[in-house]
């Protein structure tokens, strides 16, 4: 064999040689996770419409009625989160982890809905029956935090639940008239109507 064949196989074998020497788990840590980040996951993530003020109002005048309304509360919702025992995490990171995921602006721990009575002004143009409302997304789900070891996440034990909401709709419907299948009218009127 001549030396230059005699050279390349000796280099080629020491390239084998070192690729066969690297441990697997090392080979496969690169595009893993970052030694002591976090990250949160979620599981049951929950947004559907909620009424929290209603009032239902009947008009057979044959002409059309505007006039200011009080709205009762029927329902409070607030922004909270639960922890299991020695959770060193804020709420407010866990509530801005779970905006993400539900793709919603929410409120911050602590804050509620409109605990009183609304007033909404509504023109009523047709005869028939009315629902003047408000409401919001009641955005619910469970969290749980994990820990990177360098080589992947594994769970630290921290989870719970968190629940909060979004900016208040206010608003009316008639009884008998068709509204999207998504919007709150709809949450309205299969409860009220």
């Amino acid at each position: 064999m001549n030396k230059k064949w005699a050279s390349a196989a000796l280099v080629t074998g020491m390239t084998t040689s070192a690729l066969v020497a690297v441990p697997a788990t090392q080979a496969s840590a690169v595009n893993h996770c970052t030694a002591n980040s976090h990250k949160i996951t979620w599981s049951k993530v929950a947004k559907p419409w909620a009424v929290t003020h209603r009032k239902v109002i009947e008009n057979y005048t044959g002409g059309t009625v505007t006039k200011t309304y009080s709205v009762e509360r029927v329902l409070t919702i607030g922004s909270s989160v639960t922890f299991t025992a020695g959770a060193k995490v804020k709420a407010d990171a866990i509530l801005e982890s779970l905006e993400v995921t539900a793709d919603l602006q929410l409120q911050v721990s602590g804050s509620y809905t409109n605990k009183h009575a609304e007033s909404i002004s509504y023109k009523l143009s047709k005869n028939g029956t009315y629902v003047i409302y408000s409401g919001t997304r009641k955005v619910t789900g469970n969290w749980t935090r994990w820990a990177c070891d360098g080589i992947g996440y594994i769970k630290t034990g921290q989870h719970g639940k968190a629940q909060s909401w979004t900016d208040e709709v206010d608003g009316g419907v008639r009884c008998n008239a068709t509204v999207p299948k998504s919007s709150l009218a709809a949450a309205v009127k299969k409860k009220y109507c």
